[in-house]
This record gives structure tokens, sequence and C-alpha cells, in this order.
């Protein structure tokens, strides 16, 4: 987990995108923004460099080339595929404590919350941008409450 710290906190809501990338089969697709806008639905080549660095900070994703983690996670069931990339959500600072909180505690973070936790553990000042990330962090934990269903 510690080469995440080189890697910007992610500011991506849409999980479904970031599964979208790791089931592309031709790797060098991911090197094509083009292709990636059209296929992500995306409007800007920014927007794709967030989801590109989300699949870094989850390990799925290196230098625009699959990491040996993605490349397992697409030989696997969807429902084991759900599962795994739930617990790589989880296993990351402030998307654990925000999700532990709410199912361990009963205690719902707001994004207030979560935007101190993102500065505090991350070392971001401004408050701005933790805000923003913040509602990654909710996003990603609703996409696991959504699909819960599916390994239970």
């Amino acid at each position: 987990m510690e080469e995440r710290n080189e890697i910007p906190f992610p500011q991506a809501n849409d999980f479904n995108k970031i599964i979208q990338i790791i089931e592309i089969d031709n790797e060098e697709l991911l090197k094509d923004n083009n292709y990636l806008e059209k296929y992500l639905n995306l409007g800007t080549g920014r927007q794709i460099s967030y989801y590109l660095s989300a699949c870094e900070f989850l390990g799925l994703v290196s230098k625009r080339n699959f990491t040996k983690k993605a490349l397992e996670l697409r030989e696997l069931s969807r429902d084991t595929r759900i599962l795994r990339l739930s617990q790589l959500i989880v296993s990351a600072p402030v998307f654990g404590e925000v999700f532990f909180s709410r199912y361990y505690y009963n205690d719902k973070l707001d994004s207030e919350q979560i935007a101190q936790l993102i500065g505090i553990i991350y070392g971001i000042d401004n408050v701005e941008v933790c805000k923003r990330r913040a509602s990654t962090v909710i996003k990603w934990i609703d996409w696991i409450e959504q699909n819960k269903k599916e390994y239970l």
C-alpha cells in the first residue's frame, strides 16, 4: 500500500467505469484516449486521467498497462470479482475507515468528515479538493452496498 502515497487520491465517482477499464481486452487501448473517451462515455481527457489514476490507486494499472492484479481479476467470476474489488476498496486508507464506521459502528460519516480524514491521512491542505475527493469515497462505498447482494 505504501506506493499509493505517490498516486493522487482518486476523483472518479463511477466505479463501474473502473470495471469497464479492467475489462478492456486489448491493453494497447489503455493508451488510446480517443477510444477511452468513447468507450467510457467521458467528455474530456482529464476525466480519462482521473479514471486511470483511480485504477493505479487500486493497483490495477501501472503506466497504462494492466498489473498482475488486474489480469487475475479479469479471470474471476463476476461475484468473486465484485468481492475482490470491494476488498481492494476497503483496504485503502480513508475508504476502510468510512466503510467500517458505517458497518461496524453504524456511523455514516458525511462528506465533511470524510474530507477531514482525507486531509489528515493524505496531507492535503485544500479543503475544496478534499470535499471533491470525499464524493468518490461515498460513491465507492455506495457501489459496495449496491453490489453486496451479489456475494451474500
